[in-house]
């Protein structure tokens, strides 16, 4: 797995726990932009290739694990705000293992997907949404990536996610691979509305707009 226990507790135990009351949905999303509880700040995360905007202190959770025979490298910088969590997650892909960065991929998000599931859910929840993005690259953000957003709805805990992945290289001829994503707490049932609408708000586009890879 891809994922250690720790980085699971970090950011999947709030799915399983009792929601937080909010005030009035829509009252409480034009309070959001101004909550104090949001402290923007940009974190310029040389080593890993990348600046973000973080709405307070990220913490830093690094391990490395086995992978074919290969030792990667994979950091986890979050903020939780709330029950929300703004999270940046790097994989080092060694110059060895860049011809298979797809299958890594690939298994970052099956593995996302299974740990997301409820401890009584039979089958891993799927995807509900798939939306065509982009990402400004470079050191002056002069060039846009495409990439893609991917929507999680798990409505048994009142909760959704939103997910982004992205390659870019590394100054030794590896890889970096970007898991960015936001999961968010909400106080009604997700399928009363589209889900695009829990995870489009300005805080979290801000988050999603910011994150700046070398």
């Amino acid at each position: 797995m891809l994922i250690t226990k720790r980085m699971r507790l970090e950011l999947f135990r709030p799915l399983y726990a009792s929601p937080t009351a909010f005030l009035v949905f829509g009252f409480a999303l034009l309070l959001l932009a101004c909550s104090p509880k949001f402290d923007w700040r940009t974190i310029k995360n040389e080593p890993l290739g990348y600046s973000a905007l973080f709405p307070g202190k990220p913490k830093l959770i690094e391990r490395s694990l086995t992978y074919q025979q290969q030792t990667l490298k994979q950091s986890l910088e979050f903020v939780k705000v709330d029950e929300d969590v703004f999270a940046v997650m790097t994989t080092e892909i060694p110059v060895v293992l860049i011809n298979q960065v797809q299958q890594i991929e690939d298994l970052l998000r099956s593995v996302l997907l299974q740990q997301a599931a409820s401890p009584n859910q039979a089958t891993p929840p799927a995807f509900s949404w798939i939306k065509e993005s982009s990402v400004r690259t470079g050191p002056l953000a002069q060039t846009k990536q495409s990439s893609q957003d991917y929507f999680l709805d798990l409505p048994q805990t009142k909760r959704v996610m939103r997910i982004r992945w992205l390659v870019r290289p590394m100054s030794n001829g590896g890889l970096y691979l970007y898991q960015v994503s936001v999961i968010r707490s909400i106080s009604e049932p997700s399928k009363s509305k589209p889900i695009e609408i829990f995870l489009e708000q300005e805080n979290i586009n801000t988050f999603f707009d910011e994150f700046r890879p070398n």
